[in-house]
Order: C-alpha cells, then sequence, then structure tokens
C-alpha cells in the first residue's frame, strides 16, 4: 500500500478541495481492495510491540467509556538503570479487552516501519505531519463514547469490522485551544454505517462520533491524525514575515496620540502582504521546506563505512523543494538549504520526485560528473543530514 494508492481512492486534488477538514466521507473498498491495509499491521506485529515496547501508559492505554485505571492490567517493573515502568501483564491485559475495553496505541507510526513509510509519503501529499494511533476492539462496548476531535482524521479499516455513528458538527473548525465548546453532546445520528477490510473514513475535526466493534470479532483499525493547519498558523507566519519592516520591529506606542497612525500603517503593510497572489503558495512551501524529517539512522556507513555504486539512497525528507538558477540548484528541506552545483541537478531531482536508488542510477544521470565527485557529494549530504543510506542493491 503506497500514499498513490490511497490518494486515489480518495479522489486525489477533488478531495483536498471538496472533502478534506468539510464533511465525513466513507471510501468503500472494491473486493479486491479487502486486504488493502492488512500489512501495515497484523496481529503478529502487534502482539510483538506490545511485547517488547516500553509502551507506559497514556501512548498504551485501555478504555471503556473513558481510560482504565492502568493498574487493573500492568504491574510496575523496577530497573537499578533504567527508569522503572509500568508493564502489561498479558492475561490481565486481555481480561480486559475480553470485558469490553478497547486498546489504544498512540504514534505507532513511530515505532512500526511499514505504517512509518506510508505515512511519510500521505505527509509529502497533504503538506502536514500526521500521527498515526492505532485501535483494537472486541466487543460493541464504544471505548470513548460519543466525542469529537480537534483534528481532521483518515481511517483506515485493517481487519474486522467497526460500527461508526456520525452525529455531525456543533461548531465549526473548533480549535484545540478554542474561545467556544459545545457544553452538550449531540443525540441526533446523521449517518450509521459499519467499515469493512480496505474501507476509508474521512472524519473533519468537530464532527461528533461514536464507534464500537461488531460482538465478538475483532477489530483494527488505524487513524492518522493531521497536524491541524488553519489560518491562525498562517496569519502567524504571515506575520514573521514582516519583520524587514521597521514598523513591525519597533514597541507598540505607549501614547494615544500615536494610536491611529501606528494602526493604520500595520494594516497597510498587513494587507499589502495579504494581496500578494503567491502568499498563499509561499506559507505551503514554507511548511514543506521546514518540515522536521522522520528519524532515519544509516549504521554502519554512516559513521566509518564508505558509499558505492551499488549503496542505495534517499534524501531524508519526502517534503522540501528543488529550486533551479543559472549558477546552482538549491535543496530545501527540515529548515536548511543546500546549495549544489547545476550540474548535479538531475539527480537532486530524481531523489526529490523518487524514493531509494542506487548510486550507479543517478550516476547514469549525469554522466559527465565522475563517480568519485557524485560519491563525495553524496557523502557530504547524508554526513549533513540531507540523504539516507538504505543498504547495498
Amino acid at each position: 500500500m503506497t500514499a498513490d494508492m490511497i490518494s486515489g481512492r480518495l479522489g486525489g486534488d477533488k478531495f483536498l478541495a471538496q472533502v478534506l477538514g468539510r464533511e465525513h466521507r466513507r471510501y468503500p473498498a472494491g473486493e479486491d481492495e479487502r486486504e488493502a491495509f492488512a500489512d501495515l499491521l497484523t496481529w503478529s506485529a502487534l502482539n510483538n510491540l506490545l511485547a517488547t515496547q516500553r509502551l507506559d501508559p497514556p501512548r498504551m492505554r485501555l478504555a471503556a467509556g473513558g481510560a482504565i485505571d492502568a493498574g487493573e492490567y500492568t504491574r510496575l517493573r523496577e530497573y537499578r538503570r533504567m527508569p522503572d515502568w509500568n508493564q502489561p501483564v498479558p492475561h490481565l491485559f486481555q481480561q480486559q479487552l475480553r470485558d469490553g475495553a478497547t486498546l489504544i496505541l498512540d504514534a505507532i507510526d513511530e515505532m512500526h516501519p511499514p505504517i512509518g513509510r506510508l505515512i511519510a509519503e500521505l505527509e509529502a501529499w497533504l503538506s502536514t505531519g500526521i500521527q498515526v494511533n492505532a485501535y483494537a476492539s472486541w466487543t460493541s462496548k464504544e471505548g470513548f463514547g460519543v466525542h469529537w476531535d480537534d483534528h481532521d482524521v483518515l481511517v483506515l479499516q485493517v481487519s474486522g469490522r467497526k460500527r461508526w455513528r456520525i452525529y455531525g458538527n456543533t461548531r465549526v473548525a473548533p480549535l484545540h485551544n478554542d474561545i467556544e465548546f459545545a457544553e452538550e453532546e449531540p443525540t441526533e445520528i446523521i449517518d450509521e454505517f459499519v467499515m469493512e477490510p480496505g474501507d476509508i473514513l474521512h472524519v473533519p475535526r468537530g464532527c461528533w462520533h461514536a464507534v464500537a466493534a461488531s460482538e465478538g470479532e475483532p477489530s483494527l483499525h488505524l487513524t492518522c491524525g493531521l497536524v491541524t493547519t488553519t489560518g491562525v498558523n498562517f496569519l502567524r507566519w504571515m506575520v514573521n514575515t514582516l519583520v524587514e519592516h521597521e514598523e513591525i520591529r519597533a514597541d507598540v506606542p505607549r501614547t494615544p496620540a500615536e494610536y491611529a497612525s501606528w494602526t493604520r500603517r500595520i494594516s497597510e503593510l498587513v494587507a499589502d502582504r495579504l494581496h500578494s497572489p503567491e502568499v498563499v503558495e509561499e506559507y505551503w512551501r514554507h511548511q514543506d521546506e521546514t518540515a522536521p524529517a522522520r528519524p532515519a539512522f544509516s549504521l554502519p556507513v554512516g559513521v566509518t563505512g564508505e558509499l558505492t555504486l551499488s549503496s542505495v539512497v534517499r534524501f531524508a525528507s519526502l517534503r522540501g523543494t528543488v529550486t533551479e538558477n543559472d549558477n546552482e540548484v538549491v535543496y530545501s528541506a527540515q529548515g536548511r538549504r543546500w546549495r549544489l552545483p547545476t550540474k548535479v541537478t538531475p539527480v537532486v531531482t530524481h531523489m526529490h520526485h523518487n524514493g531509494p536508488t542506487s548510486v550507479e542510477e543517478l550516476h547514469e544521470l549525469v554522466p559527465d560528473v565522475s563517480e568519485q565527485a557524485l560519491l563525495s557529494l553524496l557523502r557530504r549530504l547524508m554526513d549533513d543530514g540531507a540523504l539516507v543510506w538504505e543498504g547495498e542493491t
């Protein structure tokens, strides 16, 4: 499963323009797509994560209409040289699930490579960060009751079935730190359906919903929570771009006689910036150029080894931009810029648009560049955090 397949299922740019953040919508899988997400998280892989990772609550927790006290299913383990932690006790843990609890595992994309790779691609498509939580349940008891999230969500049904009830929004585009909150949950259901393996669901922020598995049938799904990018974020960025103006850098006036002229000048500067036809595009470019890369190590080559023609490499970030001019090609990512000679533009462009590639393939794109010169350049990029070594062909 790749992000291209998911974006295709969702409708690509049409989804971005008409659905994302606006309305809930289910995308049923075809019969040949039921196993689309099966390899993202198997039950065996989930068992291994629970057994081998130090997953203290709340990162790993059980809920049944609310959080269950971790003391009901964990025991304190004490260490001499490491922090103590509450280790799940398998039979107590499973009894809670048998009694109707839902298992939640937060940020599973950070610890399970199949999910992490997919989400890095989705982040590049959506130009925002994503955190993936896994949910497993066995009974019709709801883990959280009727609730809403303060971020847009894409739900991937991995296995089993899940019943969803949608109640709609009581406030449009609510924020995490809002000035108004709904006091009462809605009671009128506007949509109800069962998610089956391979289905995708979009739930916009603020949309009230409730979720439960079918009785006695294990259900496993992933929620991809999109980092919210609002007008508030845009305005903060835009204001920071105005610091070149003396009026923005200067102190706020303290005498009433200056208030009107000062606010008039500030409004002119802000209006001029907003009237720029490229300002929103600049903001999205800034988002891609400053987004941190997902951690990836290049051992042992990153320490003492050497890159060779058979080495497979990729850019550390799947986001960023590439800009060409007469004198150089500039790769901007992770809040940094790498200025490189124009003769390696095909290499930079290829790595920006493609996944892991062998150095030999990259060298074929720039035959006028010597092998040693290309290897040296790639090595410098790796040592500087722009490049990742993924093995040998």
